[in-house]
């Protein structure tokens, strides 16, 4: 059995997500045509408060019954979450991303880029990868793992998670 440990951070960001046609992903069998929005009503510029939650795992605790002391990688990982935090999050394949990125930049605002579109799904995923980094640059590699990352809307029923299953 492994001990876990769980952080959460909070977030708010705005975003779209520009490649979504409810017509043709999963569940297409739901959609209908009297939908009382289009097929991606998520490619309007919108925003979310998001909590993002790093769960880290081991099979042993150190001398001080700790996997890790959370305030340690709270520390890298906020880096993260503040040039996050209050940011436009936008797909730098989206095809608005030139004319969002001149607007940006008319009023010095902020904004992140990425290289997939920003779903609650792909965003876990992200801060998966970015928390294996942070995790990878350790002496405790091979005995701390990223477990599970979860990204949920903070007034929403929508959770995304990314991990060990």
């Amino acid at each position: 059995m492994a001990y876990q440990i769980t952080k959460t951070f909070k977030l708010d960001m705005g975003h779209r997500t520009w490649n979504q046609d409810m017509r043709k992903g999963r569940g297409k069998e739901f959609y209908s045509d009297d939908m009382p929005y289009p097929y991606n009503k998520c490619a309007n510029l919108h925003g979310h408060s998001l909590l993002v939650s790093v769960t880290l795992s081991s099979e042993t605790v150190d001398r001080q019954n700790f996997v890790m002391d959370t305030d340690l990688f709270k520390a890298p990982f906020q880096k993260i979450i503040d040039q996050m935090d209050h940011s436009f999050i936008v797909d730098k394949n989206d095809p608005l991303y030139p004319d969002i990125k001149k607007i940006v930049e008319k009023d010095n605002l902020r904004l992140y880029v990425v290289d997939f579109p920003p779903s609650f799904e792909a965003l876990a995923k992200y801060f998966y990868g970015c928390m294996k980094d942070i995790i990878g640059k350790t002496e405790h590699e091979g005995e701390i793992e990223v477990r599970e990352v979860t990204v949920t809307g903070e007034h929403m029923t929508v959770e995304a998670r990314y991990g060990i299953s």
